[in-house]
Parts: structure tokens; sequence; C-alpha cells
């Protein structure tokens, strides 16, 4: 039995021997918790964008809806002023007719056919 107790106690020492030092623990924690606290990090920059985004599409569509509001408010300042304005058209004056060179008739370039 003691033999068997020496034994058990041996294994038991190179079991706990052959586990990782206090050392490697503490940098397995620390890489835990670097990697949660990037996570988190990378998640928060992430709402920050799509915030930003939303507040652009936001500001895209006020603009949309100002700039239709603003057309329809012209339209009907336009139509208005049209209705109480009258407009005088200037004098309509003929141009001369364009002198023809002489020696040349109208018909000088054409085939004549019977």
């Amino acid at each position: 039995m003691k033999k068997l107790f020496a034994l058990l106690v041996m294994a038991g020492m190179c079991f706990v021997a052959c586990g990782p030092s206090a050392e490697e623990k503490a940098k397995e924690e620390k890489r835990i918790a670097d990697s949660i606290a990037l996570e988190e990090a990378n998640a928060a920059l992430a709402a920050a964008e799509a915030e930003a985004e939303a507040a652009k599409l936001l500001a895209a569509e006020a603009e949309a809806e100002a700039a239709k509001l603003e057309a329809e408010a012209a339209k009907k300042t336009t139509t208005a002023t049209k209705k109480t304005t009258t407009t005088v058209e200037p004098a309509k004056t003929e141009a001369a007719p364009a002198e023809e060179p002489k020696g040349k008739s109208k018909l000088s370039g054409m085939k004549q056919t019977n």
C-alpha cells in the first residue's frame, strides 16, 4: 500500500508540474481580457458609424423635402405672377430679303428633264 500511495503522489506531482505556470495563466487571462475589450471597442465604433450614417440619411431626406417645398412655393408664386401681370411683346420687324448674286439663277445647279 505504501508503494501504491507513493506512486499516486508521484503521478499527481507530474500532473501538476506539467500544467501551465502562474505566469502563463496570467498571460492567457490578459489576452482574453484584451480580446473582449477590442470587441467592445469595435462594436462601439460600428454603432457610432451606423448612427452617423442614419443622421446623414435623415439630413438628405430633410434637404430633399425642403427642396420639394421650395419648388412648390416657387411654382405657386410663378402662376400667381402670370395671372396678375401682362407681358408686352416688342414690335416685330421684317428682315429685307437677301439679294441674289447677278448672273446665276436659283435653278442653275439642277438638271433639266423632259
